[in-house]
Order: structure tokens, then sequence, then C-alpha cells
């Protein structure tokens, strides 16, 4: 669930586990989004954690941080191994964060 993946990418961002903070902190917000899609029905983003973010990237309907955040977490690896989240919990929370108030 969310607050376990959230453990889970704090626990691996102390050890310097880059990629499993990432990891971690895009399952985290896959199961805010899956909970969001739960709720409300008619908002509907996939299946899978990066097909959710993407399609929240893609949702004009959402503020721009939102969908910036979502874009860098969705975002591939450059070819040295570089994320476009630089700190891939804080972009989690974001949207988590907007999740839940608009879950409220």
């Amino acid at each position: 669930d969310v607050t376990l993946e959230l453990a889970r990418a704090a626990e691996a961002q102390k050890t310097g586990n880059a990629g499993r903070t990432r990891a971690s902190a895009r399952r985290a917000v896959g199961w805010a989004i899956s909970e969001f899609q739960r709720q409300k029905p008619e908002r509907y983003y996939g299946e899978d954690f990066i097909q959710q973010l993407r399609s929240f990237m893609e949702d004009g309907t959402l503020p721009e941080d939102i969908r910036r955040a979502a874009e860098r977490l969705q975002a591939r690896l450059t070819h040295n191994f570089k994320s476009a989240s630089e700190d891939p919990i804080a972009d989690a929370l974001i949207i988590i964060d907007f999740i839940r108030d608009e879950l409220v």
C-alpha cells in the first residue's frame, strides 16, 4: 500500500539505492491512483502504475504541478542512468497529497 511503499522508498534513499527509491515511490503513487479510481470510477487512468502515471501526466484537468511530478516519475532513465526526478519521494508526495485532498 501507499504507506508501505513510501517507507520502502525512504529506507532505500537512506542506503543510497536510487533505483529502489524511484521504484517504490512510483508504486506508492500507483496505489494512490488505484484508490482514486476506485472511489471515482469516472476517472480512469489505467491498470498498472506506469500507465497511471502517464495518464496523470496527460490529464489536462489536473494541476500543472501534479502533471509535472507524474512526468518526472514516469520518465525513463537517461543513457547514464539518471532519473528526471531528482527527488522521487517528493514527487510521489505531490501526487499522493493531491489525491488525498481530492478524496476528502
